[in-house]
């Protein structure tokens, strides 16, 4: 009767952590009530879903529009996993559904982690508690962003080095290592380090020393194939390969070491992308996220972990590394997070999103924390620490209430509303055939993103930057994304369409709060003409008509 109720509570259980899960991920990323057809940020997105999007389309692997390319610079596995969600429909917004099933995978191999690692069931569903109610956990799988691949193939990859030597094993385990640096160049670190723990359990397990050779032998072999596979795909697709890539960031980091007595504060780094002058500043905001202190993940500033779990987290994972049981788990963690930390602090631009691994190992430190307590503690006072836990867990849940029901309820009832994708449909709704004069399409000044536009647009306009700042800034790239134009005085260009005869249009979408897109669009409307043709979303899709000033047409 005690194993029926045992295999009861467990069924209950757990369906009642997957549907808190499934409420507070879910959306409908058709309708206007959520942010995900804005997708920001920019221009990030656009590297990953052109590239699966268009080669649906049988148009490449590449980001396209209007004939002209560019090629991604991202690597390829995280857009590859959207290709199937988008062979059923050709719709951007499928990318969420792709990442509702990274997440519910993540979520998966999160739980046959704890399964593997931790008898005590109470201590098991608080930590399962702990990381489907994280804000970025059930946040980031809205965006649409290499993170959502790392976290499922950092699970599997640490589940998968847990689990029995055999030769599948170590063939998945090859593929998700050399997956996570094919998702994000900035997982190599964590790549490297999962390496070094893949060969060395084969080193010291319990094998002979024959059968170790042929284990790492054939390990070598199952990396070097997908490495090599990767390159050619990257080369093929990007005109780079990852070795280039390794070579790249490590020399970078190489030349910013100081070969002299200078101090290293006095190096000068700011010329590169990597440099370890970088270090000083970004280690300790990376230190401080570890630790749950408030930092920069994309636009927000929620820690990505509460204070006490990060504190115990990290005490956990260090009093855990030699321990008989938990050496590999911890060791794991360990070298994963602190690898990725150091790496990244080279990187010129702090941001938490980057270590967003960081928020399961450390759950899972915090429970290698209570665990440790837990076996310090006498056989009479195990009840007494069962009600500690169980108690946190009602306290953690009451505490936490309020932001899990405003999510759900967001989810289910309220509305965030994407001004963004609602400009483009009001553009749509001005811009009909009828504004096609003689075969001149109206031109729209936009701060939005041109390939943003074309996800939604109905083809009856084109589209001309209002500044020099926003995206796809580069002279080059302003040619193949935007057409070819001189953009070297946009006043000057729009004044040259408009000598042509084409009707030309500028919109507030997009402006936001930039300061330099403000002051564009404020210079537009002292050196022309302009008469608002079209209002709505509160004044942020207003569109105006362009002309000439009296002595310009003269």
């Amino acid at each position: 009767m005690s194993i029926f109720n045992s295999k009861r509570i467990t069924i209950i259980s757990g369906i009642f952590i997957a549907l808190l899960y499934l409420l507070l991920i879910f959306k409908d990323p058709f309708s206007q009530r959520t942010l995900i057809p804005n997708f920001e940020p920019h221009p990030d997105t656009f590297h990953y879903i052109n590239p699966a999007l268009n080669f649906t389309k049988r148009e490449g692997f590449v980001i396209g529009r209007e004939g002209r390319v560019i090629k991604p610079s991202v690597p390829p596995f995280y857009s590859i996993s959207l290709i199937p969600v988008f062979l059923i429909k050709s719709d951007p917004r499928m990318s969420y559904y792709s990442n509702t099933v990274l997440a519910l995978v993540s979520l998966l191999f999160f739980w046959l982690i704890l399964k593997r690692i931790f008898v005590n069931k109470l201590i098991l569903y608080l930590l399962l508690i702990l990381y489907i109610t994280n804000y970025f956990i059930y946040w980031v799988p809205t965006l649409v962003m290499a993170e959502n691949l790392t976290l499922t193939l950092y699970l599997a990859a640490i589940f998968f080095l847990l689990s029995k030597t055999t030769k599948v094993n170590n063939l998945l385990m090859a593929v998700l290592v050399v997956g996570l640096y094919a998702t994000k160049y900035a997982n190599i670190a964590t790549s490297i380090s999962l390496i070094f723990l893949f060969f060395g359990k084969v080193f010291f397990g319990n094998l002979t020393t024959n059968q170790k050779i042929k284990q790492m032998f054939s390990n070598l072999i199952f990396l070097i194939v997908f490495f090599l596979a990767l390159g050619i795909f990257e080369g093929f697709t990007q005109g780079n390969n990852i070795f280039s890539q390794i070579l790249g960031h490590l020399d970078s980091i190489y030349k910013s070491v100081p070969k002299s007595d200078i101090p290293l504060s006095k190096t000068a780094v700011t010329s590169s992308w990597f440099g370890v002058g970088y270090i000083r500043d970004n280690l300790p905001l990376y230190i401080n996220s570890l630790l749950g202190m408030p930092n920069k993940f994309l636009w927000d500033n929620t820690p990505i972990i509460p204070k006490f779990i990060g504190i115990t987290g990290v005490i956990g994972i260090f009093a855990s590394i030699t321990r008989k049981n938990f050496s590999m788990f911890s060791l794991a963690l360990f070298l994963s997070v602190f690898s990725s930390v150091i790496f990244m602090s080279t990187f010129y631009s702090f941001d938490a999103r980057y270590i967003y691994i960081a928020i399961p190992a450390l759950i899972f430190g915090f429970g290698l924390f209570l665990t440790s307590v837990e076996n310090r503690i006498s056989m009479e006072k195990k009840f007494i620490f069962k009600s500690l836990i169980f108690l946190f867990l009602i306290f953690y849940l009451v505490t936490n209430f309020v932001r899990i029901k405003s999510q759900i309820s967001l989810n289910l009832k309220y509305a965030e509303t994407p001004w963004y994708y609602i400009s483009i449909l009001k553009s749509n709704e001005y811009f009909t055939k009828d504004t096609v004069i003689n075969g001149k399409k109206p031109i729209l000044i936009s701060a939005l993103p041109p390939y943003l536009v074309d996800y939604y647009t109905n083809g009856n306009y084109t589209l001309l930057p209002l500044s020099y700042g926003q995206e796809f800034r580069d002279l080059e790239l302003r040619q193949l994304v935007w057409g070819p134009n001189d953009y070297s005085n946009l006043p000057k260009l729009y004044k040259k369409y408009l000598s042509e005869g084409y009707s030309v249009y500028v919109s507030r979408a997009g402006l936001g709060n930039e300061g330099y897109t403000n002051r564009d669009f404020n210079k537009i409307v002292e050196e022309f003409n302009t008469d608002l043709v079209l209002s709505g979303c509160f004044d942020q899709c207003n569109i105006y008509s362009v002309k000439l000033k009296e002595k310009d047409g003269q």
